[in-house]
């Protein structure tokens, strides 16, 4: 069952009483407790574009997602994992450690974004099966890492569905990553803290089953691969501590970026965040105003020429405004008048919409020349050489869980007090260079993308895909190397040749335009002249000459 309000049950009113009373009895206790929350709920606006990225198929850990229906079938699973690791613990009583847990009520429920309403000793019992569940996985992990078994069988061996068969491995590695789906690492701490008798047990057995999960885990290299017992207790959960290891910490200033970062780029566009606009606006407001100023002049002869010209092209605007090069001559009304792209108005100024980052793409990059080179360290190494013309980029595994942890990883990053969001940045960038499939296999080729999956098709899927930013940040070393890729770009003589090509084929257009207007209104003008005198007679005259 789902969690549901406090006064949706018949003694709601009687237990909200007595929970609040217990609170302000333990306030002392609680304010003492100096632990961030950390266990959120993904936001619904990152969550709706995939909800099976974030929400547990398998396997739910922690309050928000144990006791829902279609996980619940796997309670009896994790009891007997349980089970197991009792009997390895000798010493390990469950009642002694549900005791110990309820001592660590409220440093539990502070980690939690969402307030958890359940009672102390459910909370407890929720929490001592599902970690102890979680340990046995770990530490099976850990073991068959250590004797260099892959994709362990062992691991999930005993895991079944209803239908009888294996549960996929991978399944419950992506929903042991998953935000809402973490267990605090204090509380992992100390169940085995307790005099345990676990095979090739360790001092340092958490942390190095921490680490060397994260590391298998992990799409991209970590920048922390030798960190100290000490300092991986420290972070708060699984999760956090991947996102730790995996994103350098920027020192400075964190203004969000200009507008002109980002934009909406088609594969078979050119234009980049510094090339100028190719826009016809400015000679069209010219002759618009032009025009008005010829209809709203109430001569004779003026008015013979400009009437029949709006009524043969239909008297209608809408008409008008559709007809290939005529839609200067279409008065706009000052109501469906605009701002021109370009200019800010100020509610876009208040909520500037990101699209995706303005970066040509991996194709048209290297149609001009520049180089993609894979980067021997982390997110930290992404640069670009201007004197090689080389794109160093990290070195991202792709496999069936890896949509999954970058998902999450956005989604923790966005839910912490994070200044700039890094990773979400990277994941912005990796969607603005690869438009379609053979983005994905150029990156390929040049061994920065390792691809486990069905295809480079399914590569370009995922990264397009990706969730948006939810605000602007600002990355120096990223930003100044992507404003650097479009310089490089914009300068290359191939975008050059094809934008003089572009502005002469666009200029010769609107003069054209012009040509065949002066050329309407003559004849027009011959029309109205013949219907008053007799032409006939005239061209008559001229013959004979």
């Amino acid at each position: 069952m789902a969690l549901t309000s406090i006064f949706e049950s018949s003694d709601g009113e009687q237990r909200w009483i007595s929970q609040v009373s217990k609170i302000l009895q333990n306030h002392e206790t609680m304010v003492e407790i100096d632990l961030p929350v950390s266990i959120f709920r993904v936001p619904t606006n990152i969550s709706v574009f995939k909800p099976q990225a974030y929400t547990p198929q398998l396997i739910g850990l922690g309050p928000y997602h144990h006791f829902h229906p279609e996980l619940y079938e796997m309670e009896r699973y994790k009891l007997a994992s349980a089970s197991r690791l009792k009997k390895q613990i000798k010493s390990l009583e469950f009642k002694r450690l549900v005791d110990m847990i309820i001592e660590l009520e409220h440093k539990v429920r502070a980690c939690y974004h969402k307030y958890l309403d359940i009672e102390a000793e459910t909370l407890a019992w929720i929490m001592a099966i599902d970690g102890l569940f979680l340990l046995e996985f770990l530490h099976s992990f850990y073991i068959n890492m250590k004797e260099n078994m892959s994709s362990s069988t062992s691991t999930t061996a005993h895991l079944m569905d209803s239908a009888g068969r294996k549960l996929v491995h991978n399944g419950i590695l992506g929903d042991i990553m998953m935000l809402e789906n973490q267990i605090p690492i204090f509380l992992l701490s100390k169940i085995l803290s307790i005099q345990c008798s676990l095979p090739d047990v360790e001092d340092n057995l958490l942390p190095s089953m921490l680490v060397g999960f994260c590391e298998a885990l992990s799409p991209l290299k970590l920048i922390k691969e030798d960190l100290p017992s000490s300092q991986v207790s420290e972070h708060v959960h699984l999760l956090d501590l991947l996102y730790h290891m995996t994103v350098p910490k920027i020192e400075g200033p964190h203004d969000p970026p200009s507008n002109n970062t980002y934009g909406n780029m088609g594969s078979s566009s050119f234009g980049t965040s510094s090339s100028p606009r190719l826009d016809s606006s400015k000679s069209g407001q010219v002759f618009d105003k032009l025009w008005n100023l010829l209809t709203n002049l109430n001569v004779g002869l003026i008015s013979k020429i400009t009437k029949p010209v709006q009524n043969i092209l239909g008297v209608s605007s809408n008409i008008v405004s559709n007809l290939p090069g005529m839609s200067i001559l279409v008065p706009r009304k000052k109501e469906d008048m605009k701002p021109e792209e370009g200019e800010d108005s100020s509610d876009d100024k208040k909520t500037p919409i990101v699209e995706e980052i303005m970066i040509p793409s991996v194709s048209m990059l290297c149609s001009v020349g520049l180089q993609f080179c894979p980067s021997t360290g982390g997110i930290g190494t992404i640069k670009f050489d201007n004197k090689t013309m080389k794109f160093y980029l990290p070195v991202i595994t792709l496999n069936v869980n890896s949509e999954v942890v970058m998902r999450n990883l956005v989604a923790y990053e966005a839910s912490t007090t994070c200044e700039s969001l890094v990773f979400a940045r990277y994941t912005e960038l990796m969607n603005g260079i690869i438009d379609t499939d053979e983005d994905a296999k150029l990156l390929r080729e040049k061994k920065i993308i390792v691809n486990s999956l069905k295809s480079d098709a399914d590569v370009a899927e995922l990264f397009n895909g990706m969730s948006k930013a939810v605000r602007l940040t600002k990355v120096p070393y990223m930003d100044k190397a992507i404003e650097d890729v479009n310089i490089y770009f914009d300068n290359a003589l191939k975008i050059r040749m094809y934008r003089r090509m572009k502005n002469f084929v666009f200029g010769s257009w609107q003069i054209l335009t012009i040509i065949a207007v002066i050329l309407f209104m003559f004849l027009m003008a011959i029309q109205s002249f013949c219907s008053v005198y007799s032409c006939r007679t005239i061209f008559t005259v001229f013959k004979k000459i």
